[in-house]
């Protein structure tokens, strides 16, 4: 039914996260929060995450 829409349908393992795109997004984002200096409070800690989270290259979640 997908093929024949023309869309390629791949099927990873549901939890191998060399394969599953959103566990390498939060692999990225998770090492850069590691590199940031320690939080003092919540809203600090909040910041970072974001930044963190922002610093996930678009292409990096496109590949």
């Amino acid at each position: 039914l997908v093929e024949s829409h023309g869309h390629i349908a791949f099927f990873y393992p549901k939890f191998h996260c060399e394969l599953n795109f959103i566990e390498q997004c939060w692999g990225y984002a998770k090492m850069h929060y590691r590199m940031l200096p320690l939080t003092k409070n919540e809203a600090e800690m909040e910041k970072n995450v974001i930044a963190s989270l922002d610093k996930v290259d678009i292409n990096k979640i496109r590949s």
